[in-house]
């Protein structure tokens, strides 16, 4: 596969897995205090901003964020959004490694090609499981806080 299309799909799993957290409405009192930091932190404009413009260490510090959010997640929730959360901080990694693997990136003998096509291939082999997933975290978060995400 072509490297730009391979970055296509990516970027396609980056936001199919960060849509999940973009949100439209606020949460209000009664609920979960957790529904406040989704509503907060879980806008995923600085990822993907940073994955377009290649800026991989602004990336990084938001796939952080988003691993925090998930660790501060309800008991029932918490494991999709790790979930999630892991998948994010995967695609950066690989990222990362694709632009290592590059000839003339600089960074010549810090990456395998090779490996970096079977880390891709075993994340693209996720996405539907990720779908589910996302799905699980929008029910609950429509359910538990009155948010639509999207």
């Amino acid at each position: 596969m072509p490297v730009r299309s391979r970055r296509r799909n990516l970027a396609g799993a980056v936001l199919a897995v960060t849509a999940v957290v973009a949100v439209s409405t606020g949460c209000g009192d009664g609920r979960p205090a957790f529904c406040d930091d989704l509503a907060r932190a879980a806008d995923m404009d600085a990822l993907s901003a940073a994955l377009r413009a290649q800026d991989l260490d602004r990336a990084r510090t938001a796939a952080r964020e988003f691993s925090d959010l998930a660790d501060g997640a309800p008991e029932d929730l918490r494991p999709d959004m790790q979930d999630l959360a892991g998948a994010v901080s995967e695609i950066v990694d690989l990222l990362s490694a694709e632009r290592n693997a590059m000839p003339g990136a600089g960074h010549e003998g810090q990456g395998d090609a090779a490996v970096v096509e079977r880390q891709r291939d075993e994340l693209n082999e996720r996405l539907d499981d990720l779908a589910v997933t996302s799905s699980r975290v929008e029910r609950w978060a429509s359910r538990e806080c009155g948010l639509d995400l999207d």
